[in-house]
């Protein structure tokens, strides 16, 4: 029976044929040959038209002509400064050149042209010694066409461009300036400028004819040929495509004429889009070869001797690199009786190889393998290291007499309010969007439930900086055996065991604990939730009772509760992200009637309700505090963090009393930074991520190294997690799919949350996910184990074991510098600080209140109360805040210090005999080694005008 076919379609574009088929047939059709002439002729007619077009410098696509920078180097000599809003513009938005600035505009064509620039000179207040303006001179592919001086207001300059200027059928533009200014007299910006640039405008000088530029009549075919293919694989109709793809072809010419700079600029982009369906389309041919030369290594034994030979190698480099000099027969009498001991050892050892030979040993390590993993012993091995480092994280915290800075004194000094009775209060002002009273209010800045956690810790152990740790330190023992819950269901016993190795011995986890943080309560609660949750409906045991699959889902969704009430911002994104899982695991199938919709839905209310009403007391009291659900001052630092210097979320913004006139951050400050700054910030918080997550391959072959972490930056798991974890996650990806999607779906809001709003470059955001890295990464070791031991019947078994234990040595041993320098190094920092803070609670009224850097550690350990140094350099808005909320102290920590520019004006006014400041109190000077510097640290109390 003949197959039917589309009409007017041949039967070389039925999908009945194979692709590679369809592919090469397509090539002949007589269509794809039309296309390819029309795009050639319509970009030689678009080329005929005279050019005209205007860049608005400032504006969204001025980077695709020019160079941005705030660098001052050599390679920065020729670039603009980022792009601002400008009051007095025409369009509202320009640009500072450096000393020079370069504008390349490609596929312009041919012909003579003339440029129009609009700029504006510098201000009448400009800091600056020489002239008042200084001479421009315009180059054409470094050859000068002319020169003009800027005026104060905008003004409009032409320059003739003539052919034998012209270099083929691109244009670039260089501007240098005479001269260079700073600073005016009202406004401090120490970026030496040279002209301030609006727009450049381009035309041709004459009607033509032209000759057409290759490049972008190259494009143009590229992009008719590749939206054609594309088109005709996604509508199976090639005549459809065919008239698509015209039209497309010839919308493309008309901007080449109309909008020329601009569609030379996004040609080979739009290309790049019409080439992804197609890529999809033959996703199956182009992964086929890879695909089954993976499969053929996987199978057998063939990965096995790869991974054996990498030990083997391995052994080699370490015994050449560290291996110490061979023995002398002198040095057994020089070294005795030392020598005769360790002869014994290595003889023993040498025995007790040659005893089990090439089959005994092998059993030995794999009886021991087998150890770890059975039940009994698994859980014996996990409470040892669990007591050995609970033990020792214990004595640490003992011994530490502080509990941190910012949040974490914060959190200690809510939960003492707590238990005295106060509410959620702290009796500190740390920002400056408003003014209050006093410096008693309600804590708006924090998350609620850890101080709760830390309250009922000094109900039992009493208030002191150890016992606002021991939560934590509870928190840090479920969470080890959660993971190793988890590992053992999905994997095995083993997996779980050094799971919790490695992410309990990690650096971070150990500040997490030594600091009274709320980031490890929220990885645990976050890890119990999701885990609940796919456990009830990603993949139930067989024989699971109704009722067990409920208990779990109630389970998570009073996880999902406390992990909204520990980071609610946070939280609320992955707890998004689970919810729309669920809702596709309940909805794999669309639903049959009203009924099936009730069942499906049921579970997921139940689950969201619980979680709800958790969350609302947290809701209810925002209400009745603040009048909105959610209130934290970081919906404003978010619109001044990373834009600018994190000192910045300090300064003073409220109008109130005439204070600033800067206004209280809010979205619409994106346009103030202006779009590089965006831009910038964005791309450093994803290069940030990546290098959290991803191994550095600085040697990855076609430039693919870029998309790699950057050598000089530390992985949460240090590089050999990073491989680790990514192959344990690509492995999970083919064994457990949905756990894979409900993680995915868990964190790339929360991903996306951190970028586009808050910020990533900070690593405790994202040890949320080093759980589920650490099980990776656990995976991956015990899988090259296996694929070793498998090796000519276990015979290579002791050589896979060596690998499991070198791996994980080099995933946890980097951690211990960070330790030792934390346990032996920090608590010196401090001590000018503690001796201050003493010397307060000591000598100073209870009600005396004190303005410092550190206003939630001084209120912690002196009980005073605080107000922060503001960021500015005005002494009259200083003395002002200071008036107001009725400040008698002022304190220099060590620890943090205000912004140089702050200290200068601190400085000046307590040497002003006018304003009275006077020195009251001055610690010891300290010595500190801290990462190789030795330290002179020393506070000072100084006592405001009228105190005594």
């Amino acid at each position: 029976m003949r197959s039917k076919t589309i009409s007017g379609d041949p039967p070389a574009w039925q999908p009945s044929a194979s692709a590679s088929a369809q592919m090469v047939l397509r090539y002949l059709d007589m269509r794809l040959a039309l296309i390819i002439a029309l795009a050639v002729l319509a970009g030689i007619f678009a080329y005929q038209a005279p050019v005209n077009a205007t860049i608005l410098v400032g504006w969204p696509g001025d980077r695709l002509f020019l160079q941005a920078s705030e660098g001052t180097g050599a390679a920065d000599r020729y670039t603009f400064y980022g792009d601002e809003l400008t009051a007095d513009a025409r369009s509202g938005r320009s640009r500072w050149t450096h000393q020079g600035a370069r504008v390349d505009l490609v596929g312009v064509g041919g012909g003579a042209l003339v440029v129009t620039v609009r700029a504006q000179g510098w201000p009448a207040d400009a800091l600056q010694s020489a002239t008042r303006q200084p001479e421009v001179i315009v180059a054409a592919h470094d050859a000068p066409i002319g020169r003009f001086t800027p005026d104060e207001r905008w003004a409009e300059y032409e320059f003739a461009v003539p052919v034998e200027a012209r270099r083929g059928a691109d244009l670039s533009l260089t501007f240098t300036a005479s001269d260079v200014f700073t600073s005016t007299g009202v406004y401090i910006d120490p970026r030496p400028k040279g002209v301030r640039i609006e727009s450049i405008g381009v035309r041709s000088a004459s009607d033509g004819p032209f000759m057409p530029a290759v490049a972008p009549v190259f494009w143009l075919t590229v992009n008719g040929v590749v939206w054609f293919l594309a088109l005709v694989g996604l509508t199976r109709r090639p005549t459809g495509a065919f008239v698509a793809a015209t039209l497309l072809v010839s919308g493309a010419a008309v901007a080449l004429a109309a909008l020329r700079i601009w569609a030379v600029a996004l040609l080979p982009w739009f290309a790049g889009v019409g080439a992804v369906p197609l890529v999809w389309q033959y996703r199956a041919l182009l992964t086929k070869y890879p695909l089954r030369l993976i499969r053929c290594f996987a199978r057998g034994t063939s990965l096995g001797y790869g991974l054996l030979g990498a030990v083997a190698v391995w052994l080699m480099a370490m015994a050449a690199l560290y291996a110490p000099p061979l023995p002398r027969p002198e040095w057994f009498w020089e070294f005795f009786p030392d020598s005769l001991v360790s002869t014994l050892i290595i003889a023993g050892v040498l025995a007790l190889i040659l005893i089990y030979g090439h089959n005994g040993l092998p059993c030995l390590v794999q009886n021991i393998v087998d150890v770890i993993a059975s039940r009994r012993w698994a859980a014996l091995l996990l409470a040892l290291i669990l007591a050995v480092w609970v033990g020792y994280l214990g004595s640490v915290i003992m011994a530490l007499p502080y509990v941190g800075h910012a949040d974490y004194a914060d959190n200690a000094v809510v939960a003492r309010n707590l238990l005295a009775g106060r509410g959620w209060t702290v009796d500190y002002v740390t920002q400056f969007y408003r003014l209050y009273d006093g410096v008693t209010r309600p804590q708006e800045t924090w998350p609620l439930l850890q101080p709760v956690w830390v309250a009922f810790s000094f109900a039992v152990f009493g208030v002191s900086a150890w016992a606002a740790k021991v939560p934590n330190l509870l928190f840090m023992t479920l969470l080890a055996l959660a993971v190793y819950r988890t590992g053992s269901m999905l994997w095995d016993r083993r997996v779980g065991v050094l799971a919790v190795v490695v992410l309990i011995t990690s650096h971070l986890y150990f500040k997490l604990v030594i600091y009274v943080t709320n980031d490890l309560g929220f990885a645990l609660f976050a890890f119990g939730a999701l885990i609940a949750l796919y456990r009830a409906w990603g993949a139930p045991q067989a024989g699971m009772s109704a009722q067990k699959v409920v208990l779990l889902t109630a389970v998570s969704g009073g996880l999902t509760g406390l992990m909204l009430l520990q980071k609610p911002g946070s939280g609320g994104l992955i707890a998004l992200g689970m919810g729309l899982w669920f809702l596709w695991a309940r909805f794999d199938t669309l639903p049959r009637t009203l009924a099936d919709l009730r069942v499906r839905l049921a579970p997921v209310v139940g689950w969201g309700v619980v979680a709800f009403a958790l969350l609302s007391p947290y809701l209810a009291r925002n209400m009745l505090t603040f009048g909105v659900p959610f209130y934290s001052t970081e919906s404003k630092d978010a619109w001044v963090l990373e834009y600018t210097t994190w000192d910045q979320i300090y300064a003073v913004y409220t109008s109130e009393e005439g204070l600033s006139t800067l206004g209280v951050p809010d979205r619409s400050w994106i346009l103030r930074w202006g779009f590089d700054r965006t831009l910038v910030k964005l791309e450093r918080q994803v290069q940030a991520l990546r290098d959290y997550l991803i191994p550095s391959w600085e040697r990855a072959p076609f430039g693919m190294g870029e998309w790699f972490g950057r050598a000089d930056k530390k992985r949460l798991l240090f590089e050999a997690g990073a491989w680790l974890a990514l192959f344990g996650a690509v492995g999970a990806a083919v064994a457990h799919r949905r756990l894979m999607a409900l993680l995915g779906a868990a964190f790339v809001p929360y991903a996306l949350f951190l970028i586009v709003y808050w910020h990533t470059n900070e690593e405790r955001y994202w040890v949320v996910i080093m759980p589920w890295l650490a099980l990776f990464a656990a995976t991956a070791i015990w899988r090259i184990y296996d694929r070793i031991a498998g090796v000519s019947n276990r015979r290579w078994a002791p050589f896979g074991l060596l690998a499991v234990v070198a791996l994980t040595a080099t995933i946890i041993s980097p951690s211990w510098p960070e330790i030792a320098e934390k346990v032996r190094d920090e608590p010196h920092l401090y001590r000018a600080d503690l001796d201050a803070y003493a010397w307060l609670q000591r000598s100073t009224p209870p009600d005396a209140v004190v303005m410092t850097r550190n206003p939630w550690q001084l209120n912690w350990h002196s009980e005073r109360p605080a107000l922060m140094i503001p960021y500015t350099t005005d002494q009259e808005t200083f003395l002002r805040l200071a008036r107001h909320y009725r400040v008698r102290y002022l304190v220099l920590d060590t620890l943090q210090r205000p912004a140089p520019e702050v200290r200068r004006m601190l400085d000046a006014m307590i040497a002003d005999p006018h304003l009275g400041f006077r020195e009251v109190y001055r610690t010891p000077t300290y010595r500190a080694d801290f990462r190789g510097v030795t330290k002179e640290l020393t506070a000072v109390v100084y006592a405001l005008p009228g105190e005594d």
